[in-house]
């Protein structure tokens, strides 16, 4: 009997929880190609617009979670909505589809940091690694300046096509609106470090030994090293991205002579 009633509740989500498949096309306008991400809240695609002809990208709200995770599809489209940056995909609208909430934004072509790492084996260095967190920290400051913290700062949230960033994935955004906003902000900032730590163990080659900080095993220029202590809050926590920002400028000042 138990075994019967896990099969109708597995067989029930796959029939709420449909994905939908290559070629097929949503409220009459959007082509699906693939599915670029599933996950709990959601199923990701990238489609093809057949009013504009241009590629896009897909959000799907899950229908049997439906009740517990519309709060963060309703989060995620406002904050998208409220945002305009170059280096954050452009909310385009909401729809719905056979009773299935969906909301489409722009497509940021690249690849997210987590593949350049660890599938394309890409290396970067000190100097290298800050750059890229200098341009990371103005979408932060931007973001912060309107009064969102993203909350989710991973590598996979990352993207890069050349020289340019893209930061995604805004399930997890929070307003800063009460005294609780100086650890939601140190919270981006933690994640920030964390981010940092995982660019410059890219030319690590040595073999890590258990238990050894990142202290002993990089070799990094004093600033870079003040840098991190503060954002993974081992010494003083910044206050602003701004405040980071200065930091990072003068340690790349500093490696580029």
């Amino acid at each position: 009997m138990e075994m019967l009633k896990w099969i109708i509740k597995r067989l029930r989500q796959t029939l709420l929880d449909k994905t939908y498949s290559p070629k097929q096309i949503l409220a009459g306008k959007y082509q699906i190609e693939k599915v670029l991400g599933d996950g709990s809240y959601g199923i990701v695609y990238l489609c093809t617009s057949l009013l504009s002809n241009k590629r896009c990208v897909v959000k799907q709200l899950r229908k049997r979670k439906r009740n517990e995770n519309e709060s963060m599809y309703l989060q995620e489209t406002t904050v998208l909505k409220m945002l305009n940056h170059p280096a954050i995909p452009a909310f385009l609208e909401t729809f719905t589809d056979n009773n299935t909430l969906f909301f489409s934004m722009e497509y940021m072509e690249g690849d997210n940091i987590e593949d350049i790492l660890f599938s394309k084996k890409e290396t970067f260095t000190e100097l290298e690694a800050l750059i890229i967190l200098r341009d990371l920290l103005e979408v932060i400051e931007y973001m912060h300046s309107k009064g969102i913290a993203h909350g989710d700062i991973r590598i996979p949230n990352i993207m890069m096509n050349h020289t340019r960033l893209y930061l995604i994935d805004f399930g997890l955004t929070q307003f800063l609106r009460n005294e609780e906003n100086k650890s939601i902000v140190q919270d981006d900032f933690y994640d920030l470090g964390d981010f940092l730590l995982f660019m410059l163990y890219s030319t690590y080659s040595a073999k890590p030994k258990k238990n050894q900080p990142w202290t002993e095993e990089l070799t990094l220029n004093k600033r870079t090293i003040s840098i991190l202590k503060r954002l993974l809050q081992v010494e003083q926590p910044y206050e602003s991205a701004k405040e980071i920002l200065a930091d990072v400028n003068q340690a790349i000042h500093l490696l580029s002579h």
